[in-house]
């Protein structure tokens, strides 16, 4: 539909004729009439390499749900799938496509915003042990409606007869290192998000020690928008230690004080069955690729270098590396065979529509899928 800004308010407003259809609207979070894009952002997803809107229509949304099909089925042929930026339970049952059949699903439909979190799981194990329930203090409820975060979410699943908690998060993005402006101890912009991010270190430290709560394994997993190897190799403005001058992260701290790691302050090993390690996604590819993937556990890599690791030839993902973690309780670590990043290839990309194609050709996500083996 077409659009015109009233210069009066700010809101783009639904037009006759002329204007400028609401997929190619360049400004962040616009207001449009109709349309809450605070609750229901376009998908980063639908713009080609130049960041340039796409306009998406069904064909289009099909074969890209083809697609994600495929590679969960061929390249991952996971167990246990933790999903982030999910509208609900019908979005992963279409991800999944015919294969949906194989896997129960839950999610938090119509309870925060749109961009959910969800579990699928063979239905080889059955109903759930512990029921998927939404984390809300990670939302940051305290906060104004419009500014609160996405919540975490949880459940347990009975293998072989020992319960496994499985909880995944989507944290606040853009405050990535302290190597590429993003002191999580800082706020040194406008709309710095390192403070909002900081907010949710408590929440999630509770979260973490909950997941060990009577010696339980248990596996976290999602985009933590952060590159907690900075955090673990203690790069400059990362050090394991609070703004009051403090580096005993296991006694308690005050709303005042902050931090500058997240993932040392979350996993300070009190109490002991809350104590994770963080594992180490490898990536595939030539020796190149794989060093592009090393250094960045130890250096803010410009987008431009990392080039290589994102193209079609390469992870093919636009954030092929520092955003996605995962941790597992000390007793699983010597149960993982494998972690490692799935590489995406030509799916990675977003394409505009040409004279002989007119749909366009919509990537599968902008991250890659995360694969974790564990032999229980």
């Amino acid at each position: 539909k077409p659009y015109e800004k009233d210069k009066s308010d700010g809101v783009w407003k639904l037009t006759e004729s002329g204007g400028t259809v609401g997929w190619f609207i360049r400004e962040s979070r616009a207001k449009l009439e109709g349309v809450d894009l605070s609750v229901m952002p376009p998908c980063g997803v639908y713009q080609d390499t130049r960041f340039q809107g796409l306009a998406v229509t069904p064909k289009a949304m099909a074969t890209r749900s083809r697609q994600i099909s495929d590679i969960i089925a061929k390249s991952v042929q996971p167990d246990v799938i933790a999903f982030q930026e999910v509208s609900g339970t019908q979005a992963v049952i279409e991800a999944l496509g015919e294969h949906a059949s194989q896997y129960r699903v839950c999610s938090h439909d119509a309870k925060f915003k749109v961009q959910r979190l969800a579990f699928a799981w063979k239905k080889e194990f059955g109903e759930p042990a512990e029921a998927c329930a939404t984390i809300d203090a990670l939302a940051l409820p305290a906060l104004p409606e419009a500014q609160q975060v996405r919540p975490g979410f949880q459940m347990g699943l009975r293998i072989d007869g020992k319960l496994i908690r499985f909880m995944t998060v989507h944290l606040k993005s853009g405050c990535v290192s302290p190597l590429d402006r993003g002191r999580l101890d800082g706020n040194s912009r406008k709309d710095d998000p390192c403070p909002v991010l900081q907010q949710q270190v408590q929440p999630l430290e509770v979260a973490l020690e909950n997941l060990g709560s009577g010696n339980t394994s248990f596996v976290l997993i999602g985009d933590v928008n952060r590159n907690l190897w900075h955090e673990a190799n203690e790069v400059v403005g990362a050090k394991a230690v609070r703004s009051d001058g403090s580096s005993d992260l296991t006694k308690t701290r005050s709303q005042e004080t902050l931090t500058q790691n997240l993932l040392k302050e979350i996993n300070d090993g009190v109490p002991a069955s809350s104590k994770a390690t963080l594992l180490e996604l490898t990536c595939p590819g030539n020796e190149a690729m794989q060093a592009l993937c090393t250094r960045s556990k130890t250096e803010a890599v410009a987008r431009k270098e990392l080039a290589p690791l994102a193209s079609k030839d390469g992870l093919g993902c636009r954030n092929p590396v520092s955003l996605d973690q995962v941790l597992v309780s000390d007793d699983l670590r010597s149960k993982v065979l494998e972690a490692r990043k799935v590489a995406i290839g030509p799916y990675g990309r977003s394409l505009g529509p040409t004279d002989t194609k007119p749909d366009p050709l919509l990537a599968v996500s902008d991250h890659c899928p995360s694969l974790v083996t564990l032999s229980l």
